[in-house]
């Protein structure tokens, strides 16, 4: 899978599903790489597209640090 650049991902940083209209959030699949998905149980986005690969999303180390960094914070 080829690294995408930030703006060629300008679809990729929309905050709000657009089946519920329910929150976004990336989830790490493997290093490097999150799908996005909808936060809602009730949602299947986006497992009911037709290009799921279309969700998935280049994870920069520095972002999985700093989110790492927050949930070690927090226990």
């Amino acid at each position: 899978m080829k690294k995408t650049s930030p703006a060629k991902n300008v679809v990729k940083n929309i905050t709000n599903c657009p089946d519920c209209g329910g929150p976004l959030q990336k989830c790490l699949i493997q290093q490097n790489y999150a799908i996005v998905i909808c936060t809602k149980e009730d949602c299947p986005y986006p497992f009911n597209q037709r290009e799921v690969m279309d969700n998935l999303v280049y994870v920069y180390d520095s972002d999985i640090i700093s989110v790492a960094k927050q949930r070690l914070s927090q226990d």
